[in-house]
């Protein structure tokens, strides 16, 4: 029997798309912006690194989101277990919209967090960085959530 190439490698670029995702909003909260703040405390090159920092990810982000959809989508259809997006019919699906639920709501902090936090003028810029990185940590929890979800349904019995 020919080893399934095809499915392996769509699901090795959902990893990696997922990885680079949550494994970059992890390493940006806990070592990079404490390791500026350390080197640089609250200075116009901290907010400088911070904010090159961030454009530069968000294009790492904003190809995960995308890579992350096709792969998904790829999955799903292999599966033969999904019945349609956001569908609760079983037990399998309802797990599965309840991550795409979460993966939406990752999608949606990361856009506000890079798009919309730093044009929103009544807010000082003390509070829009203590914004960024409130939104930066809830969206790791989300992230960590959904990885919880693709483990639990990679163990759960084929219907």
């Amino acid at each position: 029997m020919a080893a399934p190439f095809v499915p392996i490698i769509i699901t090795t670029l959902h990893n990696l798309f997922t990885a680079l995702w949550i494994g970059g909003m992890l390493t940006l909260a806990f070592a990079v912006f404490p390791s500026i703040m350390k080197v640089f405390g609250k200075s116009k090159e901290t907010k400088l690194s911070i904010s090159t920092i961030k454009k530069r990810m968000s294009i790492f982000v904003y190809v995960s989101m995308v890579g992350l959809i096709l792969t998904g989508l790829l999955m799903a259809k292999q599966s033969g277990q999904s019945t349609g997006f956001l569908t609760f019919g079983n037990p399998y699906t309802t797990i599965l919209s309840i991550k795409h639920i979460l993966y939406i709501l990752m999608i949606l902090l990361s856009i506000f967090r890079s798009l919309i936090i730093d044009k929103l003028d009544k807010l000082t810029p003390p509070v829009k960085e203590k914004l960024n990185m409130i939104i930066l940590i809830i969206n790791i929890l989300v992230g960590i959530a959904v990885l919880f979800l693709s483990a639990y349904i990679s163990f759960m019995p084929t219907v």
